[in-house]
């Protein structure tokens, strides 16, 4: 467990903002444009870090401490999820609520940020953030819940380690509807297009950004890492419940049936190697959508998530009356 912990922490700590730089590279790239450097999250991170920060009048005392609790929140989750093994680092604290509730912590922070510092551009921002946490929460629960009640456990690790035991198996209609219903819900959580565009501050537009206008200096820095760790977590989330294969798992004991011992250090590596595919694939896949998509209508955004929530339902209902 402490070398699974190192190996996932370390991957996903230092790894995170390079993956947000690929991104926009990749955007930038296709849209003919020369663009930032891949480690330009890096020196953005370390410029805001170094700087003072600045608070409104109107702020309160969660002005300084909302940063640090979502960059915690995102913290814990990326260890709780499993991404190098099919075990986590948290072994035992994998439960999908547990970091679905995380992730809902880590939002109504943010969004009670966005309102405290008395900003009409943070309220609209939070406003939005909030009417599409709505629309989203239905289907992200929806889409885990078809896994979970296949495996007859919510924990994370459980889940994982039957997808991968049941290999190409695992891709049932059932789950396959499911996984269509939470990409979109990824979309909407990471804020990649056509949902929202990370890279604008059109006032018209923004969601996520529109709540971080009034951070600045170190709080900034953890609020924008934060948002770095948190493309991981989910995306993490759908490797291990509808794409577990490469992770590493438990080896079986010969001549005694059910024991199993610790992953070998070479599969630990592999699982660190496959791990760094999945996020990189995924990563590439968001710079596609930011660079080919335009970003929606809001009142038009009802319709997409509405779809997760439609696919999602329908998963429930293809688990429970088809044929296993």
């Amino acid at each position: 467990m402490i070398a699974l912990l190192l190996l996932q922490g370390s991957l996903v700590l230092a790894g995170a903002p390079l993956f947000a730089g690929v991104a926009r590279r990749l955007k930038s790239r296709l849209q003919y444009r020369h663009g930032p450097s891949v480690w330009q999250p890096y020196r953005d991170l370390w410029k805001w870090w170094s700087k003072q920060a600045v608070e409104s009048d109107a702020s309160s005392p969660l002005t300084a401490a909302a940063p640090v609790l979502v960059l915690a929140t995102m913290v814990a989750a990326v260890l709780m999820v499993p991404l190098v093994a099919v075990d986590s680092p948290l072994s035992g604290a994998t439960d999908l609520l547990v970091i679905v509730g995380l992730l809902a912590l880590a939002r109504m922070v943010l969004v009670l940020l966005a309102f405290d510092a008395g900003s009409a551009f943070g309220g609209m921002g939070g406003s939005r953030e909030v009417a599409i946490s709505a629309l989203v929460e239905p289907g992200l629960v929806l889409a885990l819940s078809v896994a979970a009640a296949a495996a007859g456990s919510t924990d994370l690790s459980v889940i994982s380690a039957r997808g991968q035991a049941l290999g190409p198996a695992l891709l049932s209609a059932p789950m396959l509807l499911a996984a269509a219903a939470f990409a979109i819900v990824a979309v909407a959580e990471t804020g990649h297009a056509p949902i929202d565009n990370p890279d604008t501050h059109l006032e018209l537009t923004m969601i996520h950004e529109g709540m971080l206008l009034e951070a600045s200096g170190r709080r900034l820095a953890m609020l924008t890492y934060a948002g770095h760790l948190k493309f991981v977590v989910v995306v993490s989330i759908f490797m291990a419940v509808f794409l577990p294969f490469g992770a590493a798992a438990p080896a079986a004991v010969p001549g005694l049936d059910g024991a199993a011992i610790d992953p070998t250090p070479l599969a630990l590596l592999i699982g660190v190697a496959v791990a760094a595919v999945k996020l990189t694939v995924a990563t590439l896949a968001f710079g596609l959508l930011d660079a080919g998509l335009t970003k929606m209508r809001i009142l038009v955004l009802p319709s997409l998530l509405g779809l997760a929530t439609l696919l999602a339902v329908t998963a429930v209902a293809a688990s429970l009356w088809l044929p296993s």
